[in-house]
Protein backbone atom coordinates (compact mmCIF):
# COMPACT_ATOMS: atom_id res chain seq x y z
CA UNK A 1 0.00 0.00 0.00
CA UNK A 2 1.52 3.22 -1.20
CA UNK A 3 2.28 5.79 1.76
CA UNK A 4 -0.28 7.94 3.07
CA UNK A 5 -2.92 5.65 1.30
CA UNK A 6 -5.55 5.41 4.48
CA UNK A 7 -6.31 9.42 3.20
CA UNK A 8 -6.21 8.88 -0.19
CA UNK A 9 -9.67 9.82 -1.99
CA UNK A 10 -11.76 6.31 -1.58
CA UNK A 11 -13.03 4.49 -5.08
CA UNK A 12 -15.69 6.09 -7.19
CA UNK A 13 -17.90 3.19 -6.03
CA UNK A 14 -17.60 3.71 -2.77
CA UNK A 15 -19.96 6.70 -3.24
CA UNK A 16 -22.38 5.37 -5.48
CA UNK A 17 -23.04 2.55 -2.70
CA UNK A 18 -23.22 5.23 -0.24
CA UNK A 19 -25.64 6.77 -2.01
CA UNK A 20 -28.31 4.07 -2.79
CA UNK A 21 -28.03 3.27 1.10
CA UNK A 22 -29.21 6.52 1.94
CA UNK A 23 -31.63 6.96 -0.71
CA UNK A 24 -32.97 3.49 0.37
CA UNK A 25 -33.50 4.50 3.53
CA UNK A 26 -35.08 7.77 3.28
CA UNK A 27 -37.46 5.63 0.86
CA UNK A 28 -38.28 3.79 3.69
CA UNK A 29 -38.82 6.30 6.74
CA UNK A 30 -41.01 7.93 3.91
CA UNK A 31 -43.06 4.82 3.53
CA UNK A 32 -43.40 3.98 7.02
CA UNK A 33 -44.47 7.99 7.97
CA UNK A 34 -46.97 7.91 5.53
CA UNK A 35 -48.81 4.40 6.56
CA UNK A 36 -48.41 6.05 10.05
CA UNK A 37 -50.33 9.13 8.74
CA UNK A 38 -52.65 6.96 6.62
CA UNK A 39 -53.53 4.47 9.86
CA UNK A 40 -54.03 7.83 11.84
CA UNK A 41 -56.46 9.43 9.23
CA UNK A 42 -58.47 5.76 8.75
CA UNK A 43 -58.56 5.98 12.92
CA UNK A 44 -60.09 9.51 13.16
CA UNK A 45 -62.19 8.91 10.77
CA UNK A 46 -63.72 5.76 12.35
CA UNK A 47 -64.11 7.85 15.63
CA UNK A 48 -66.09 10.14 13.69
CA UNK A 49 -68.40 8.21 11.86
CA UNK A 50 -69.01 5.93 15.25
CA UNK A 51 -69.85 9.62 16.86
CA UNK A 52 -71.56 10.69 14.15
CA UNK A 53 -74.33 7.60 14.11
CA UNK A 54 -74.42 8.01 18.12
CA UNK A 55 -75.71 11.27 17.64
CA UNK A 56 -78.31 9.85 14.85
CA UNK A 57 -79.18 7.39 17.18
CA UNK A 58 -80.56 9.21 19.44
CA UNK A 59 -81.85 12.40 17.70
CA UNK A 60 -84.21 9.38 15.81
CA UNK A 61 -84.66 8.07 19.75
CA UNK A 62 -85.82 10.84 20.88
CA UNK A 63 -87.72 11.95 17.39
CA UNK A 64 -89.55 8.17 18.34
CA UNK A 65 -90.51 8.75 21.28
CA UNK A 66 -92.01 12.28 20.84
CA UNK A 67 -94.15 10.08 17.69
CA UNK A 68 -95.17 7.75 19.94
CA UNK A 69 -96.41 10.21 22.61
CA UNK A 70 -100.10 9.63 23.12
CA UNK A 71 -102.20 12.55 22.01
CA UNK A 72 -104.78 13.42 25.09
CA UNK A 73 -108.25 13.94 23.66
CA UNK A 74 -111.44 15.67 24.76
CA UNK A 75 -114.12 13.14 26.52
CA UNK A 76 -116.61 15.38 24.86
CA UNK A 77 -115.92 14.46 21.58
CA UNK A 78 -116.70 11.26 22.25
CA UNK A 79 -120.19 9.05 21.54
CA UNK A 80 -121.19 8.65 24.31
CA UNK A 81 -119.14 10.65 26.47
CA UNK A 82 -117.39 8.49 29.45
CA UNK A 83 -117.79 10.67 32.77
CA UNK A 84 -114.28 11.26 35.24
CA UNK A 85 -112.28 9.71 32.35
CA UNK A 86 -109.06 10.34 30.79
CA UNK A 87 -108.73 9.61 27.50
CA UNK A 88 -105.60 9.20 24.67
CA UNK A 89 -105.17 8.70 21.32
CA UNK A 90 -103.50 5.59 20.93
CA UNK A 91 -103.23 4.83 16.78
CA UNK A 92 -105.97 2.87 16.08
CA UNK A 93 -108.66 3.48 18.82
CA UNK A 94 -109.24 6.41 21.59
CA UNK A 95 -108.35 4.46 25.00
CA UNK A 96 -110.07 6.14 27.91
CA UNK A 97 -109.33 4.95 31.16
CA UNK A 98 -112.20 6.14 34.44
CA UNK A 99 -112.56 5.60 38.21
CA UNK A 100 -115.63 6.57 39.82
CA UNK A 101 -116.44 6.33 44.14
CA UNK A 102 -119.03 6.32 45.92
CA UNK A 103 -120.42 6.05 49.53
CA UNK A 104 -124.02 5.87 50.56
CA UNK A 105 -126.93 5.23 52.59
CA UNK A 106 -130.10 4.14 51.04
CA UNK A 107 -133.05 2.22 51.69
CA UNK A 108 -132.48 -0.96 50.55
CA UNK A 109 -135.60 -3.49 50.05
CA UNK A 110 -138.49 -4.18 53.20
CA UNK A 111 -138.67 -7.26 55.88
CA UNK A 112 -141.63 -8.24 58.07
CA UNK A 113 -139.36 -6.35 60.97
CA UNK A 114 -139.27 -3.07 59.19
CA UNK A 115 -137.00 -1.34 56.78
CA UNK A 116 -133.31 -2.47 56.13
CA UNK A 117 -131.12 0.50 55.08
CA UNK A 118 -127.72 -0.46 52.83
CA UNK A 119 -124.57 1.47 54.37
CA UNK A 120 -121.32 1.01 52.11
CA UNK A 121 -119.16 2.38 49.22
CA UNK A 122 -118.19 1.36 46.02
CA UNK A 123 -114.97 1.72 43.92
CA UNK A 124 -114.84 1.05 40.57
CA UNK A 125 -112.41 1.38 37.45
CA UNK A 126 -113.37 1.28 33.75
CA UNK A 127 -111.74 1.25 30.41
CA UNK A 128 -113.42 2.03 27.48
CA UNK A 129 -112.41 1.63 23.78
CA UNK A 130 -113.85 4.08 21.18
CA UNK A 131 -113.56 3.79 16.90
CA UNK A 132 -113.90 6.75 14.86
CA UNK A 133 -115.11 8.77 17.90
CA UNK A 134 -118.04 5.56 18.82
CA UNK A 135 -117.64 3.24 22.24
CA UNK A 136 -117.23 -0.10 20.93
CA UNK A 137 -115.93 -1.92 23.93
CA UNK A 138 -116.11 -1.41 28.01
CA UNK A 139 -114.53 -2.84 30.49
CA UNK A 140 -115.11 -2.48 34.38
CA UNK A 141 -114.26 -3.59 37.52
CA UNK A 142 -115.81 -2.82 40.92
CA UNK A 143 -115.53 -3.48 44.53
CA UNK A 144 -118.96 -2.93 46.68
CA UNK A 145 -118.65 -3.26 50.81
CA UNK A 146 -121.11 -2.45 53.31
CA UNK A 147 -123.66 -3.04 55.89
CA UNK A 148 -127.87 -3.95 56.38
CA UNK A 149 -129.29 -2.03 59.41
CA UNK A 150 -132.72 -1.63 60.39
CA UNK A 151 -131.25 2.03 61.49
CA UNK A 152 -130.81 4.74 58.69
CA UNK A 153 -127.51 5.32 60.53
CA UNK A 154 -126.22 1.82 59.76
CA UNK A 155 -126.12 0.94 63.53
CA UNK A 156 -125.67 -2.38 65.36
CA UNK A 157 -126.60 -4.85 64.83
CA UNK A 158 -125.87 -5.28 61.25
CA UNK A 159 -125.52 -7.95 58.63
CA UNK A 160 -122.14 -7.57 56.25
CA UNK A 161 -122.73 -7.54 52.20
CA UNK A 162 -120.22 -7.13 49.64
CA UNK A 163 -119.58 -7.83 46.08
CA UNK A 164 -116.39 -8.12 43.27
CA UNK A 165 -116.71 -8.64 40.12
CA UNK A 166 -116.23 -7.43 36.56
CA UNK A 167 -117.99 -6.99 33.76
CA UNK A 168 -117.48 -6.37 29.78
CA UNK A 169 -119.64 -4.70 27.18
CA UNK A 170 -119.07 -5.07 23.35
CA UNK A 171 -121.26 -2.88 21.41
CA UNK A 172 -123.51 -4.25 18.05
CA UNK A 173 -123.81 -0.28 17.39
CA UNK A 174 -120.91 1.79 17.52
CA UNK A 175 -121.62 4.30 20.31
CA UNK A 176 -125.21 2.93 21.11
CA UNK A 177 -125.11 1.70 25.04
CA UNK A 178 -128.57 0.36 24.52
CA UNK A 179 -126.90 -2.74 21.61
CA UNK A 180 -124.33 -3.93 24.58
CA UNK A 181 -123.60 -7.22 24.76
CA UNK A 182 -122.79 -7.73 28.41
CA UNK A 183 -120.67 -11.05 30.14
CA UNK A 184 -120.38 -10.40 33.49
CA UNK A 185 -117.91 -12.52 36.00
CA UNK A 186 -117.32 -12.86 40.20
CA UNK A 187 -118.87 -12.36 43.42
CA UNK A 188 -122.16 -10.37 42.53
CA UNK A 189 -123.31 -9.95 46.30
CA UNK A 190 -122.98 -11.54 48.91
CA UNK A 191 -124.93 -11.92 52.22
CA UNK A 192 -122.72 -12.75 55.22
CA UNK A 193 -124.35 -13.53 58.00
CA UNK A 194 -122.94 -12.99 61.97
CA UNK A 195 -120.92 -15.89 63.12
CA UNK A 196 -122.43 -17.96 60.41
CA UNK A 197 -121.81 -18.35 56.51
CA UNK A 198 -123.32 -16.82 53.47
CA UNK A 199 -127.37 -15.98 53.54
CA UNK A 200 -127.96 -15.00 49.79
CA UNK A 201 -124.80 -15.45 47.44
CA UNK A 202 -124.62 -15.01 43.35
CA UNK A 203 -121.13 -15.27 42.22
CA UNK A 204 -119.92 -17.08 38.54
CA UNK A 205 -120.68 -15.70 35.00
CA UNK A 206 -123.73 -14.85 33.43
CA UNK A 207 -123.07 -15.07 29.34
CA UNK A 208 -124.60 -12.51 26.85
CA UNK A 209 -127.18 -14.81 26.37
CA UNK A 210 -128.29 -14.21 30.31
CA UNK A 211 -127.71 -17.95 31.28
CA UNK A 212 -125.82 -18.10 34.73
CA UNK A 213 -123.28 -20.56 35.53
CA UNK A 214 -121.95 -20.90 38.98
CA UNK A 215 -123.61 -20.05 42.83
CA UNK A 216 -127.00 -18.49 42.66
CA UNK A 217 -128.92 -17.64 45.66
CA UNK A 218 -130.64 -14.32 44.84
CA UNK A 219 -132.74 -12.18 47.20
CA UNK A 220 -136.38 -12.12 45.57
CA UNK A 221 -138.57 -9.04 46.37
CA UNK A 222 -141.98 -7.91 44.98
CA UNK A 223 -142.49 -4.32 43.36
CA UNK A 224 -142.70 -2.91 46.30
CA UNK A 225 -139.74 -3.91 47.47
CA UNK A 226 -140.63 -6.92 50.22
CA UNK A 227 -138.64 -9.85 50.44
CA UNK A 228 -140.78 -12.57 49.40
CA UNK A 229 -138.96 -15.50 51.01
CA UNK A 230 -140.23 -16.51 54.59
CA UNK A 231 -136.51 -17.78 55.09
CA UNK A 232 -134.62 -15.53 54.32
CA UNK A 233 -136.84 -12.78 56.28
CA UNK A 234 -136.83 -14.48 59.21
CA UNK A 235 -132.87 -15.09 59.16
CA UNK A 236 -133.01 -11.60 58.27
CA UNK A 237 -135.02 -10.13 60.93
CA UNK A 238 -132.87 -12.44 63.55
CA UNK A 239 -129.54 -10.95 62.64
CA UNK A 240 -130.71 -7.38 62.87
CA UNK A 241 -132.62 -7.07 66.00
CA UNK A 242 -131.26 -6.98 68.96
Amino acid sequence: MPRGGHLSKPPMDLYETHTEDMIIKAEKKQRQRSIILAYAQRSLMKRATLLLAAMLAALLLAGGVALAAPKTVDPNTLTPPPQNAECKETGQYVICHGVFDDAFVEPEFTLSCGTVYLTGSVHAEGIRWYSDGLLIKRFVKQHEEGTLSLSPTGAQPTVRVFSHFNWQDYYAIPGDEDSAITTLHGNWFKFQLPGSGALLHVAGIDLPDETHHGVERALITDDEGNVVDPEVDAALCEALQP
